[in-house]
């Protein structure tokens, strides 16, 4: 069965349109739904085997520690050593577990998360600032850029955060039941700068 988009884990507690300090908008925020997600884990010993399936399968080379990589559509994120937060858009999103599932056979778990994660995008030129009051991370560009990724502990909740853009771009990972939980913290931390949710 393919696997479809992810009911949105914040709907309830969106108001869209601008928000905070009046007469700018230096951060946007939306809710990425049109994506499935699922968590890869290598089994003991089958990393080197994982990494080559995934080349055959994705044309994608697993990322090392705190980095991501995307391609068509599908972008791998390193969780851990040996794991893997995965997500597909566009046509890839309508398969990606069962790809994943057949691709990598006995040499890796592959769970589902579509449904169990909210994923939450944050742009503009103040998004950086917005995410430095919450995030244990040196978010300076040349620290941390385009590809880089970390799992961090946020305010009061886990992250799997990772940048896309330059532009800067960043994408926020969490388990669904903490949705409200991080809106509610980008909210409080874009407000000075003006945002809007989309």
């Amino acid at each position: 069965m393919a696997n479809l988009a992810p009911r949105s884990a914040l709907a309830p507690f969106l108001h869209a349109g601008h928000h905070g300090a009046e007469g700018k908008t230096g951060v946007t925020l939306r809710e990425v739904t049109a994506c499935a997600l699922a968590e890869l884990t290598a089994f003991k010993g089958q990393k080197e085997a994982l990494a080559t399936v995934i080349v055959t399968s994705f044309d994608i080379a697993l990322p090392a520690a705190n980095k991501s990589v995307s391609k068509d559509g599908v972008t791998f994120v390193t969780v851990r050593p040996g794991k893997w937060l995965v997500t597909g858009e566009g046509h890839a999103e309508l398969d990606l577990v069962k790809k994943l599932e057949k691709a990598t056979g006995s040499l890796a778990a592959v769970v589902d998360q579509s449904d169990a994660r909210a994923l939450v995008e944050i742009s503009g030129d103040k998004a950086r600032g917005a995410l430095a009051k919450g995030v244990m991370i040196d978010l300076d560009p040349v620290a941390f850029s385009t590809g880089d990724a970390a799992t961090s502990f946020a305010v009061q909740f886990w992250i799997t955060l990772w940048q896309t853009h330059d532009a800067p771009i960043y994408r926020l990972a969490v388990f669904r039941s903490m949705g409200r939980d991080l809106l509610h913290w980008l909210e409080s931390s874009a407000a000075e700068y003006g945002y809007e949710l989309a």
